[in-house]
């Protein structure tokens, strides 16, 4: 690349930075605090967070028994299905009790900042995982 190259891409990097700091710039301005009392309360309070952790809690209690299949489908073997699906089995009764006890832990505990702001203590089941997450190594 020659010297007239360079200074033509430095001009459109710095543009294009310039243009997305302005695009921030006026995307802050616009920001107008929650009309709706109780959204208003919720930012207020910091409740959004202690919602969410009550609503794994309920998911995890509700769907903790969905690590049997899970884990029989990723320990599952043609070479020897009768003794993978056993042990998948086993392997996922094990975790579907962890899971629906973590469930439990954090329903009742979800107005407490435990674990530190409020972070989840078991990733999502692989069915639940959004398409952004990565997929977990197999069990």
């Amino acid at each position: 690349m020659n010297r007239t190259h360079v200074v033509i891409v430095g001009f459109v990097v710095i543009g294009s930075m310039l243009s997305m700091t302005a695009g921030w710039a006026a995307e802050a301005s616009n920001y107008a605090p929650p009309t709706d009392p109780i959204e208003r309360e919720m930012i207020r309070y910091h409740l959004h967070p202690a919602l969410n952790k009550l609503g794994r809690g309920i998911g995890n209690i509700l769907t903790g028994w969905m690590e049997i299949p899970c884990n029989v489908q990723s320990h599952y073997y043609y070479k020897d299905p009768v003794n993978s699906s056993l042990g998948g089995g086993m392997i996922g009764l094990g975790k579907a009790i962890g899971r629906t006890l973590v469930g439990a832990y954090e329903t009742v505990t979800f107005f407490l900042p435990y674990p530190p702001q409020f972070e989840p203590i078991l990733p999502p089941l692989e069915p639940f995982r959004s398409r952004e997450q990565p997929l977990a190594a197999p069990r």
